[in-house]
């Protein structure tokens, strides 16, 4: 009985450690070489996904520090920054924290459209200063950059809004253009499974969020469980290159969703520093 119960405690402690260390954010950086700016020049992103009202610190204040000390040239949010069943207090928190640091984008995940409320959202967000890329780009000056930012929205917007056009004829509508303007193009969307739509356009790097690492992950596997990817996802984070475009799938910010623990998988902040490189193509 002794053996079992000291059993008992060292599974106990072992899963606090292992759960624990799930709650503290890890900062993952990745460098994008291309030579489509201008010589010596970089750009840095923060990429922001899936926080669903999560708060880190007094105030938000250590997710906020962390972007802070990045020194982000442009602030990319990927959807599922506000949850539909939680306040929205974390979400103010981040946003009156990181307002004036750099531009930011948003594109709403399938949890903002969950809401039924995504106009107030929007407002809000607006009301902070968030530019809202809703299926529309816009070129942006950073430093003697000229860059491209897009944004699609999820495909929840067809369930809750009904719009007269599917996502793929949205995609060719609004973007198709873009194959003629010869700039670095980045796409910042939610969901990283319909890579296959998105590299069909000109796009140099994508990026996005919604599988939350696969929740929980196990050894030698990425992910164990992704929404609209099912099991052991092939897009669940971190950095792909496919033939012509980069996409880069962050691991989200959530402590807990759907109300579960994360396994082996910290909620972690994207830095991506897109640097010049003359030797060609994006890498």
């Amino acid at each position: 009985m002794q053996r079992t119960a000291k059993h008992v405690i060292l599974i106990t402690i072992a899963l606090f450690f292992v759960l624990s260390s799930c709650t503290t954010i890890a900062t993952r950086t990745y460098d994008i070489k291309t030579s489509l700016l201008e010589e010596q020049s970089s750009i840095t992103i923060v990429l922001i996904s899936d926080l669903h009202n999560s708060i880190y610190g007094n105030d938000q204040s250590i997710l906020i520090n962390k972007i802070r000390d990045a020194n982000p040239d442009l602030i990319a949010l990927s959807g599922d920054i506000i949850d539909n069943t939680d306040a929205i207090i974390g979400t103010q928190l981040l946003l009156e924290g990181i307002s004036g640091i750099a531009p930011i984008f948003f594109v709403a995940g399938n949890h903002e459209y969950g809401t039924g409320q995504i106009q107030r959202i929007q407002e809000e967000l607006i009301s902070y200063g968030v530019q809202i890329l809703s299926d529309a780009y816009v070129k942006i000056e950073i430093g003697n950059n000229t860059i491209i930012a897009a944004g699609i929205n999820d495909p929840a917007k067809y369930y809750h809004e009904r719009p007269p056009y599917t996502l793929n004829e949205v995609m060719e509508i609004r973007f198709r253009e873009l194959d003629e303007i010869p700039l670095f193009k980045i796409l910042i969307t939610h969901r990283p499974e319909l890579i296959e739509s998105y590299k069909n356009y000109s796009f140099d790097l994508v990026l996005a969020g919604h599988t939350h690492g696969g929740q929980v992950r196990l050894p030698f596997i990425n992910g164990l469980y992704a929404p609209n990817q099912g099991w052991f996802p092939k897009y669940a984070g971190g950095l792909y290159q496919l033939e012509n475009v980069t996409l880069i799938v962050s691991r989200g910010l959530s402590l807990s969703h759907p109300r579960l623990p994360r396994m082996f998988n910290p909620p972690e902040l994207v830095i991506i520093i897109i640097e010049f490189d003359g030797q060609g193509e994006t890498q």
